[in-house]
C-alpha cells in the first residue's frame, strides 16, 4: 500500500527490494497535478507514478518500460486499483522521440530512470544522459504542463543534475520554473557524514 494505492512487488526477481519507497512523497505530489490531464510515466517499473496518477483522476495514463516483467507488475497494480493503464514496452529515449514525432502531448510527464551514473567514472556520460532525457521529455509536455525528472545516482551532484535538466530544456526550446526540488521521503533520513545518503534528486517543473 502506498498513498492509498495497492501495488505488487517482486521481492526476489524485482529491482533492489522490489519497490522504491523513496519516491512516495514525489508520487503523491505528481498525482495531485494529474487530475484531468494526460499522463506519461517513462521508466514506470511497477507503475508507482502511473497508477497513483490514474487514481487521482488523470484523463489517461501511459506507462513505458523496456522490461516486460516490470510492465506486468504495473498492469497488475492497475487491475488491483481498478484503473485504466496503457502499457508500452519500448526503450525510453526512442519512445519519447517517437511520441514527439507523432505530435503527442501530455499534461504530466515523469522520467524516473535507473541510475545513469553508477560510478565516478560515469559522471560525464551520465550527466549528458540526463540532459538528453530532459531534451526528449520536454517537447512532450503541453504548455503549462508538468515534468518530473529524477536521478537516483548518488554520484550525480544535485547542482549538476539541475544544470543538466536546464540545459536539456533549453535545447528543446522550452522554459519554465521549478515547483519542487526534493529527495527521498522522510523515512529515508540523511546521514550527516554520508553525502551518498542524499542520492535521490527529483525536480518538478512547470513548462511554458
Amino acid at each position: 500500500m502506498e498513498n492509498g494505492a495497492r501495488f505488487l512487488a517482486d521481492l526476489t526477481g524485482g529491482q533492489k527490494t522490489g519497490w522504491f519507497y523513496d519516491q512516495r512523497d514525489n508520487r503523491a505530489f505528481v498525482a495531485r497535478l494529474a487530475q484531468g490531464r494526460r499522463v506519461l510515466d517513462v521508466y514506470t517499473y511497477a507503475g508507482g507514478f502511473a497508477v497513483q496518477a490514474a487514481l487521482a483522476g488523470a484523463a489517461s495514463v501511459t506507462a513505458v518500460d523496456r522490461s516486460e516483467h516490470s510492465l506486468a507488475l504495473a498492469e497488475g497494480a492497475a487491475r488491483l486499483n481498478d484503473v485504466p493503464l496503457s502499457c508500452v514496452r519500448a526503450e525510453a529515449f526512442a519512445e519519447m522521440a517517437r511520441l514527439d514525432a507523432a505530435g503527442e502531448r501530455f499534461g504530466v510527464v515523469v522520467v524516473d530512470p535507473p541510475a545513469f551514473v553508477k560510478s565516478r567514472k560515469d559522471l560525464h556520460s551520465g550527466a549528458k544522459g540526463y540532459r538528453k532525457m530532459a531534451r526528449l521529455a520536454a517537447p512532450l509536455v503541453e504548455p503549462g504542463g508538468f515534468l518530473l525528472a529524477a536521478s537516483c545516482s548518488h554520484h550525480m551532484p544535485a547542482e549538476l543534475f539541475a544544470e543538466e535538466i536546464a540545459h536539456g530544456l533549453a535545447q528543446a526550446g522550452r522554459s519554465g520554473r521549478v515547483l519542487r526540488a526534493a529527495g527521498a521521503a522522510p523515512d529515508h533520513p540523511l546521514h550527516p557524514m554520508l553525502p551518498e545518503s542524499a542520492y535521490l534528486k527529483a525536480l518538478v517543473l512547470q513548462l511554458d
